[in-house]
């Protein structure tokens, strides 16, 4: 787990300040580039982190708290980065909104991921819990997906074209943190879907 915090940390440190650069020089192409490859590279980690752990032969709470701690990275990321882009180099007056969205969810998946590792130390396992986490993966991939697709067919991702829209930079960071989150949920439920096959095979 320490080195995936040091990767994490490394990532949204690059991430910044790329998209702090991109937007002082004003290239808002940049920083859709910069932002869109974080965005993925945030994803693989949270993949290959969950991987390790299923080869490893981590139970369902160890697996369960280090997707919902990943997801909350992505939501802290995002919170910051918006931050950042609207207290500092750019106008728009519901950036708040967006801000403190991504971080009451961001705060909800690191509290979710502590509760079950601390009820695992403890030797309870909640299976309740760990259901309603399962079911808001599911809830969080369909809702990331149907807002991606809303944002291109709303032509979001263009609103760079328009300079009187200042909320373009915004955009991105939605855009790419749904995605982020969108491959994160998509792999862990495969993973868990995967899990259950191969457990009812062996019974």
């Amino acid at each position: 787990m320490t080195a995936s915090l040091v990767i994490w940390f490394l990532l949204i440190t690059f991430s910044l300040s790329a998209m702090i650069l991109s937007i002082g020089a004003g290239l808002p192409l940049v920083h859709l580039l910069m932002t869109g490859l974080v965005s993925v590279g945030i994803a693989l980690v949270a993949i290959f982190e969950n991987v390790k752990l299923r080869r490893e032969g981590a139970n369902r709470t160890t697996v369960a708290a280090s997707t919902a701690r990943n997801m909350g990275f992505v939501y802290v990321w995002g919170a910051v980065a918006i931050a950042i882009t609207y207290l500092f180099l750019l106008q728009w007056k519901e950036w708040w909104q967006f801000f403190l969205a991504f971080a009451v969810a961001g705060t909800l998946c690191l509290f979710y991921a502590n509760t079950i590792t601390r009820d695992q130390e403890a030797g309870r396992v909640d299976e309740t819990v760990l259901g309603i986490g399962h079911k808001l993966t599911w809830v969080q991939l369909v809702g990331m997906v149907i807002a991606m697709v809303g944002m291109l067919i709303d032509g979001k991702m263009t609103r760079y074209l328009t300079p009187r829209y200042t909320d373009w930079a915004g955009q991105n960071i939605f855009f790419f943190g749904a995605m982020a989150l969108a491959l994160i949920s998509a792999y862990a439920l495969w993973a868990a879907r995967d899990d259950s096959t191969r457990t009812a095979k062996q019974h």
